[in-house]
């Protein structure tokens, strides 16, 4: 399963003069098993960064595209690896 690690709680700000919005981002690497990362870009939004760490991707954060393409959503929700629901405990007899 691939794994997102976030290695600076570090935000890139970049300034839109004509809206005057501002594009929050922090930066994560996706391992896909294979022993290399692929950089990717988080949104934030107005979301506090994520504190360095190893997250998976929320299933919330997948979309279909125009032509049916899975596609990441522009602000993709990350979780915590250990922070994943337990399994429930079996029914006691």
């Amino acid at each position: 399963m691939p794994i997102c690690r976030v290695k600076s709680p570090a935000v890139d700000e970049e300034h839109n003069q004509k809206t005057g919005t501002i594009m929050r981002s922090q930066m994560a690497g996706l391992d896909l098993g294979n022993g290399y990362e692929l950089p990717f870009r988080v949104g934030l939004g107005q979301r506090p960064a994520y504190p360095v760490g190893e997250y998976d991707i929320d299933p919330k954060s997948f979309a279909l595209g125009q032509y049916g393409d899975l596609t990441l959503k522009r602000y993709v929700d990350l979780v915590p690896l250990g922070a994943k629901a337990a399994p429930s405990a079996p029914a006691k007899a």
